[in-house]
């Protein structure tokens, strides 16, 4: 059979960018493709559809009329491609903007029920292009609940079926690009990750930007729990190493920060089906629960029946996309004392219980677990877009229940002044201390005993 359109390109003819990236043009715009991602979930109203997480030399700009785009879909067995127009195009960067810049920008492309997931997907200016790029369609579904499903099913009418207990929150940590290459941080990393886990976390996802080989050798010391790929610019600087990547990351701020918005989106489009909960976090940041509350399948449970600090979201709300906590510091103060002396200073954390006394305000700098039932787009700090006909905005939790614990310096510096000890941590401290000890000795980063 003729091919009428197409075909799909080969590996020869695809437009790489660099390493991780690809590249399309349509008029004036540069498109520079990062993912695709299969989206059926059912609080997305024109689900099923494919998300491609993209840079566009376009800032937002809701005068600006983008001109027909369109995605070539290519599956199993057939040479033809599916064209459907681009529906959406969602800049997920409101905060300005400047010249030689691209910005992160999701696209949408539709698909009906009747369509199995695609295989790939092509991005043209013209329906029949001959397309230059090529991504794979990221669809991961959690097969281990599907299978759990299947087996309630079945077993569902059996009068000796017992009603099932509601399942657990699963939960999954992303974090941007680690840029690192001369400074070992492999200490804290270690004490950090070691406290995700006990707050409830399963998977750690981070994405390496270059990072001082004590830090790599943590990270790949945890297999299964830590997840580590690879990321360079969407503006085309090279990916190359030792010091060229990190001197692009320093030498433009606000390109870097721009590109953070790739790693937070595609660690959620990845995982948004496995897990039911994403933090976007930095390795200094933990939201601490409080009280008698001590880690997040508690705090979420919580979270769902206390009040919205200051009241934002409406009363009548049931659902939300994300439970936010606010930001208090948790300086060094190195000119004082250790408050807890009989610990080795290399427990940061565990060591930093002098915080600064007054919290963020609600929208400064908090930290959420987020919904993967609801968000569409993710900044650091909160969601860019979210299915809004089936989740309120975000609640913020108050302070009485749990807080952002972020161990650096406050942009304000007499906040400095008159400090307090908030102690929150050590109820972590025998099992937190052990379980670092231990992956020091099974690193060889401290001696040992025999």
């Amino acid at each position: 059979q003729a091919v009428k359109c197409g075909p799909a390109p080969d590996l020869m003819n695809i437009d790489f960018h660099n390493t991780y990236w690809q590249k399309a043009v349509n008029r004036n715009l540069t498109y520079y493709l990062f993912g695709a991602y299969y989206d059926d979930r059912e609080t997305v109203p024109k689900a099923p559809l494919v998300r491609l997480l993209t840079m566009v030399n376009q800032h937002l700009d809701n005068k600006f009329k983008y001109p027909p785009i369109y995605c070539q879909f290519w599956f199993e067995g057939k040479a033809d491609p599916l064209i459907v127009n681009v529906t959406e195009h969602r800049v997920m960067w409101p905060f300005g903007h400047a010249p030689r810049r691209v910005y992160p920008t999701l696209l949408t492309c539709p698909l009906t029920d009747e369509e199995k997931v695609p295989q790939m997907v092509s991005l043209v200016g013209e329906k029949c292009d001959r397309a230059r790029n090529l991504l794979r369609v990221i669809y991961e579904p959690d097969e281990q609940a599907k299978e759990t499903a299947g087996n309630s099913t079945e077993s569902i009418s059996t009068e000796s079926s017992s009603a099932e207990p509601p399942k657990e929150p699963r939960f999954i940590v992303c974090v941007k690009a680690m840029d690192f290459p001369y400074e070992d941080k492999s200490w804290r990393l270690i004490e950090w990750l070691e406290l995700m886990r006990l707050l409830g976390a399963s998977k750690v996802w981070l994405y390496d930007a270059q990072m001082h080989p004590n830090m790599t050798r943590v990270l790949k010391d945890y297999p299964g729990f830590v997840e580590v790929r690879a990321m360079s610019l969407g503006r085309g600087e090279p990916h190359a190493r030792p010091h060229f990547h990190h001197y692009t990351m320093a030498a433009d701020g606000f390109n870097r920060i721009l590109n953070e918005m790739i790693p937070y989106n595609d660690c959620f489009y990845r995982n948004m089906y496995k897990y039911d909960y994403v933090g976007v976090f930095d390795t200094d940041e933990v939201i601490m629960p409080l009280g008698n509350t001590t880690d997040w399948k508690q705090l979420v449970k919580l979270a769902r029946v206390v009040p919205d600090y200051e009241s934002v979201t409406s009363k009548d709300c049931t659902e939300w996309v994300s439970f936010c906590f606010r930001n208090v510091y948790y300086p060094r103060y190195p000119e004082r004392p250790k408050v807890y002396r009989n610990l080795s200073s290399s427990f940061y954390m565990l060591q930093h219980v002098e915080r600064v006394r007054q919290h963020c305000n609600r929208g400064a700098a908090t930290k959420c677990l987020h919904d993967t039932r609801f968000v569409v787009g993710l900044h650091n700090h909160f969601t860019f877009f979210h299915t809004e006909n089936a989740a309120c905005g975000a609640k913020s939790v108050p302070i009485e229940f749990a807080q952002m614990q972020h161990y650096r310096e406050p942009d304000t510096k007499s906040l400095l002044i008159d400090p307090i000890i908030d102690a929150s941590i050590w109820r972590f401290q025998p099992q937190l201390q052990s379980r670092i000890e231990e992956k020091y000795r099974r690193l060889g980063f401290l001696p040992n005993e025999q």
